[in-house]
Parts: structure tokens; sequence; C-alpha cells
């Protein structure tokens, strides 16, 4: 039967049902993904479920919004997917007032500076391309999508370079020192600027430098992991790196 990914086909894991709470949606935000996708999540009234208080949920995706006609100031029911991923489940139609706002994508990303959809970080255009039901920011050089580029780079699973985390990664980009992944293995010849940046001193510089230099003797499989393709993940680069 084999394997999928880290999962055997020949298992199954049954789970105690999550543990669901009750709060206010007061509104729909959108983040930008590391592709570029334009993600909805919702901000919530904080709120315990299981032992966490939960003040953001994963929306997915406009279509899925509509679906469960999720409205802004409703009262929904949420949940933690996994026991670790808040999520909106439903909202509670009884308890509405007449005053929540159903969700429009397009509209609430409207710039009337720029007279249509713009991206929420970047101001660039916006696209949804055909058959799919994400949208997208047009601008590779987003800062949110190249940060997030970097932190995948970084991660264990892809070049494995320790010390470098979502605010270390976003500092450097806020400070120029880097504009892509590529540009850590030339911070070594920037180390008097890192020594100017808060909070890194003299060791955790030389320790973080050290760790991008181990990072060349990763195997093919983690690096065609780190770049970041769209559609391909852990198993298509195992699959691609023998190649």
């Amino acid at each position: 039967l084999g394997d999928v990914g880290h999962e055997p086909r020949w298992a199954l894991a049954y789970k105690f049902p999550a543990v669901q709470g009750t709060t206010v949606l007061k509104e729909i935000r959108v983040s930008v993904g590391r592709t570029g996708s334009l993600n909805p999540y919702a901000v919530l009234e904080p709120v315990s479920v299981g032992g966490v208080t939960i003040k953001q949920a994963a929306l997915h995706n406009e279509d899925d919004i509509r679906r469960k006609d999720i409205r802004e100031g409703d009262t929904v029911i949420i949940q933690r997917a996994g026991e670790v991923i808040p999520q909106v489940v439903a909202p509670l139609k009884s308890q509405r007032t007449g005053r929540e706002k159903e969700y429009n994508l397009t509209e609430k990303l409207f710039s009337k500076e720029k007279k249509r959809p713009a991206c929420p970080v970047c101001g660039a255009e916006i696209y949804k391309p055909e058959g799919e039901v994400m949208y997208y920011c047009s601008n590779a050089a987003c800062p949110a999508q190249v940060q997030q580029r970097i932190e995948l780079f970084v991660s264990r699973s892809g070049m494995d370079i320790r010390g470098i985390g979502e605010n270390l990664s976003a500092l450097l980009l806020r400070e120029g020192l880097v504009k892509d992944a590529s540009d850590l293995y030339y911070l070594k010849d920037k180390r008097d600027k890192l020594l100017d940046l808060e909070k890194i001193g003299d060791k955790s510089a030389d320790n973080m430098l050290q760790a991008i230099d181990k990072s060349k003797q990763r195997p093919l499989v983690r690096v065609i992991f780190s770049l970041g393709i769209r559609h391909v993940g852990e198993e298509m680069a195992a699959i691609l790196a023998p190649e």
C-alpha cells in the first residue's frame, strides 16, 4: 500500500471530536501567501477553545465563505482543526440581527486611489486564474511573498538554516540586507551591517553565518523543496531530484 508523505496508507487514526466554541466574527481580512495567494481569515472576539485563546481563524477562500454563508458580524462556531489550526465551522444564523455584512473579496480590496482591487501589502493588481478559487497578487516582489519564501527556504524541511525566523527575516528585508533567499549567502560580506541591527551581537551573527554556510551541504531534494515552486512539495521534490 505504501506511504503518502509521512503517513502510511495502511493505517488509520481515530481522534476525539474537536472541541468547539462560539464567538463573534468581527472582520474578514486578507493575508498574502508565499505564492501570492490572497487568503481570507477571520478576526474574532477572543475566545478560549480547548484551553487556547483564539483571536483569528482560517477561512480558506471566498467560495468557501459563500458556501458556508459566513458574514462579518456573525456569531460563529469555531474549532481547532486537528487540535491545532483554528477554523470557522459555520455561522449561527438564528442569532443574526440584520447588521451582518456579506463578504466580497474584490470589494474589500478595492483601492479608491488605484481604482481597482489591489494587493493589501504592495498594492499590485490582483487576478484569479481560470478554474481556480484563489485570487493572487501579481507582484512576485511583494514583500509578504518574499518574506514567506525566505522563511520556507530556511525552514527545517528546506535548507535548515537555524537562527533565521519570521522576525529576523522581516528585519533583514526591511533593512535591505536581502531581497530574496539567495542574498542570504552574501551576508558574510555584510557582517558589520548585521551587527548594526537590533539584538544582533557578535555571537549570534557568527552563528547565523555559520548556519548559512553549513546549508550548502544540503542534498538536492532539500534545495528543490526550499525554492517554493508552486505544486512542488517534499514528495514531488524527492521525485524530481534523481532526474
